[in-house]
């Protein structure tokens, strides 16, 4: 899970870079048609290629309209109508969202360590994206875009509980192929029309590379494994280290080096996901 959250933290920088020259639209298309590419002849020599069955026809549908469909359409009109600090803030609701979706259909508890583990890992996610300044953080204006936004991430939570059936009965490559397909043909009957191949050139080439193949194919390979292995609400709350990767890529990367709040917001983060994972003393008595 760690791995999918740098794989999702490096397509963050690539996909601000790519839009500078690809619309949504294609982007969108362009990163699952690549992630599905790349990973049919990895299944194959992996898991072989498997035909979708009953038991899990409908979660891979699922998992394509949630992720593929509604999370990619909303998140990019998000951005139309808010600003990219909402949009991060919002994004941080996602493991909240995921454990809610996993309490009601999977029925994953919730232990006290848990609970406190996943606000105190929240917490030093606001301190990071907002570098520590309480006033940024207060004086949010919320836009319609922050709904879409919000839709967008409630979304992922289910593609989450899609992804932790259907990896029950198919393996995760498998998963993350079918999903992608069936998300690509839910998709073009809304953007077909507005899919414009741009000027290629060799940054763009690589922005796109990043986006479809670590930022999409592998790292939702990782996130359906770890959901597979440690539960969706566990999987869940590592994404609070997506703000963490970002910063410290952006670092490497864009020389955008990180201030004080944010290497204490670090280390709130990791202290949560600890807590998180606490098990309760079993007594004796």
């Amino acid at each position: 899970m760690m791995l999918a959250s740098l794989s999702w933290s490096a397509s963050f920088i690539t996909i601000g870079l790519a839009l500078q020259s690809v619309n949504a639209s294609t982007m969108i298309f362009l990163r699952w048609l690549l992630a599905v590419i790349v990973l049919i002849p990895v299944g194959v020599l992996n898991e072989g290629l498997k035909l979708p069955n009953k038991q899990n026809l409908l979660p891979l549908i699922g998992m394509g309209l949630f992720n593929v469909v509604i999370m990619n359409l909303l998140m990019f009109e998000a951005y139309k109508t808010t600003t990219p600090t909402n949009v991060a803030f919002i994004s941080a609701l996602n493991p909240v969202l995921i454990a809610f979706w996993a309490f009601i259909f999977l029925k994953e508890k919730l232990g006290r360590y848990k609970i406190v583990g996943g606000i105190i890992a929240l917490i030093g996610v606001i301190i990071v994206l907002f570098k520590g300044d309480i006033n940024t953080f207060l004086s949010i204006h919320y836009r319609i875009g922050d709904v879409w936004m919000f839709i967008a991430v409630a979304s992922h939570g289910l593609y989450a509980i899609c992804a932790k059936v259907a990896s029950k009965t198919i393996g995760s490559i498998n998963a993350v192929i079918y999903a992608g397909i069936f998300g690509i043909i839910l998709y073009l009957p809304f953007s077909f029309s507005k899919i414009k191949m741009p000027d290629w050139n060799y940054d763009l080439a690589f922005y796109v590379f990043i986006t479809g193949v670590v930022g999409t194919g592998i790292a939702q390979w990782f996130f359906i494994n770890s959901v597979k292995h440690i539960g969706a609400t566990a999987s869940g709350i590592i994404i609070n280290f997506n703000p963490v990767f970002t910063v410290l890529l952006s670092g490497i990367f864009l020389n955008q080096i990180p201030v004080l709040s944010q290497l204490i917001g670090w280390v709130i983060i990791m202290l949560g996901i600890i807590l998180f994972y606490k098990r309760p003393l079993k007594s004796n008595l």
